[in-house]
């Protein structure tokens, strides 16, 4: 298959509102016989394909580095941001849009340092749910099957972020998120995570990557990278094995105003004898309303990670989703309804609890204790002889 073919196929499956998961199934049998690019795959992201279909874009990218790049105009036009407007009856020769100057790419990475060195200076206090949706990949099945669905209180309040679970699988509970078994569990800090790639100790390495498209939006991508000596990239696994390692990734942001919008993270030089061999994290950045005021804030998030087990390779897939913001206070008392929060659960569970569902203040201290657990029905029993 072509990428011209390759471009129908998608965009016929979005037209038709194909099942994500039936197009990413398709992907695996495709074999490409023209190059892949990010550039190509992020028109994909912009046109609406889901998370299972662009990841299985990104193995065949991998698939084809070293296959010849696209030949047909059509194809090339959409490795890029831009399309020149076309006449209908006149033939064109696309032009891919150059790259900006090294002044202009100084500015706008400024831009881009600035933004990030003071993004939660100016985040306001607020609450919100994170829901993550976890995979595990079945070598006997050959594919992702999904294992829970997390949903946590992420408190952000002065700077620093707070996270407690709430429910898994639409049963509440009420502990730390790293308590939580199987899988791969996400808590990053995602103010922090930003900023300390532009902070002078990292010494991060910036190069120009090219002009691309988020959310129907132009964007200026950087590369960069980070060593170990100078990186905070911290990899756990189990809970119980914990390693620092270099790091790299592409930044993306808006080229007038330095709004970065996403960021990606793949862990680079893992030693040798630490179980998790591949990490990479993507996160998006958006416009939501808190209590009246745009603010900037986390969207969604994809984290994917490869450990070697005794029993082979074991892959890991979240899927995040950042909902229901609030505007926090700590003098506030902030609840979820039990109709917003059943929403965010597996196959509409009913919470234990009546009325709202209250939360914890950023410290970890509730503001009211979780429902109590129901009372065992019928006469007490005797203790046993």
């Amino acid at each position: 298959m072509n990428l011209d073919e390759l471009k129908q196929m998608i965009s016929s499956s979005l037209a038709l509102k194909h099942d994500d998961k039936k197009v990413a199934e398709y992907l695996k049998h495709v074999q490409l016989t023209e190059r892949l690019t990010d550039p190509m795959i992020e028109q994909y992201m912009a046109m609406g394909a889901g998370a299972r279909t662009i990841h299985e874009l990104q193995v065949l990218r991998d698939e084809t580095a070293k296959l010849a790049p696209a030949k047909s105009a059509t194809t090339a036009a959409t490795a890029e941001a831009d399309e020149p407007p076309m006449e209908l009856g006149t033939k064109h020769e696309y032009k891919p849009i150059p790259p900006p100057d090294s002044v202009t790419q100084a500015k706008i990475l400024d831009l881009f340092r600035e933004y990030a060195l003071n993004y939660t200076r100016n985040l306001p206090n607020f609450i919100c749910l994170q829901v993550t949706d976890r995979f595990v990949y079945s070598p006997r099945e050959a594919r992702e099957r999904k294992i829970d669905k997390l949903v946590a209180q992420l408190s952000y309040s002065d700077g620093h972020e707070n996270y407690k679970m709430l429910s898994q699988n639409g049963q509440y509970v009420f502990t730390d998120m790293d308590k939580i078994q199987g899988g791969s569990i996400s808590s990053g800090e995602f103010g922090s995570m930003m900023s300390k790639i532009f902070e002078p100790q990292s010494e991060a390495q910036f190069n120009w990557d090219h002009w691309g498209t988020l959310r129907g939006q132009r964007v200026a991508v950087f590369s960069y990278q980070i060593d170990s000596g100078h990186s905070e990239f911290t990899i756990s696994f189990d809970n119980t094995q914990r390693i620092i390692t270099a790091y790299k990734g592409l930044i993306y942001g808006d080229a007038d105003t330095g709004i970065i919008t996403r960021i990606t993270f793949e862990a680079v030089n893992i030693p040798a004898g630490f179980p998790v061999r591949q990490a990479t994290d993507i996160l998006d950045y958006g416009e939501v309303d808190i209590s009246g005021n745009p603010s900037i804030c986390p969207l969604k998030a994809e984290l994917r990670m490869m450990a070697q087990v005794p029993q082979g390779e074991q892959k890991t897939h979240n899927e995040i989703a950042f909902k229901l913001y609030r505007k926090f206070g700590t003098e506030s008392k902030i609840t979820y309804s039990t109709e917003e929060l059943k929403k965010e659960m597996d196959n509409g569970a009913e919470p234990t609890g009546k009325g709202d569902v209250q939360v914890y203040a950023p410290d970890g201290t509730p503001l009211a204790p979780p429902p109590p657990p129901d009372k065992p029905k019928g006469p007490p029993q005797p203790p046993p002889q």
